[in-house]
């Protein structure tokens, strides 16, 4: 199931504003990357469909982790996973 993910992240990692982060090297495809995006991100121990906010020029990916099991917001993902 790892290899499914489109941003490998530490979902418990936030930023200064509270968001959770990752970069553009953790995605798997980084043209897909983009502000309102719905991603499935993650790591071994924990997976959520997030939804990006921002993308730094630096490549650092802020995303907001949507409330609710991966099963729930799955549906989220049609059309715009990587």
């Amino acid at each position: 199931m790892i290899d499914e993910l489109d941003v490998i992240a530490d979902l418990n990692a936030e930023d200064d504003d509270g968001l959770g982060w990752s970069t553009l090297t953790d995605a798997r495809h980084p043209d897909r990357v983009k502000p309102g995006a719905m991603l499935f991100a993650g790591n071994e121990a924990a997976k959520a469909v997030v939804r990006v906010v921002a993308v730094d020029d630096d490549g650092q990916i802020h995303f907001a982790v949507l409330p609710g099991s991966v099963a729930k917001n799955r549906h989220l993902l049609d059309g715009t996973t990587a």
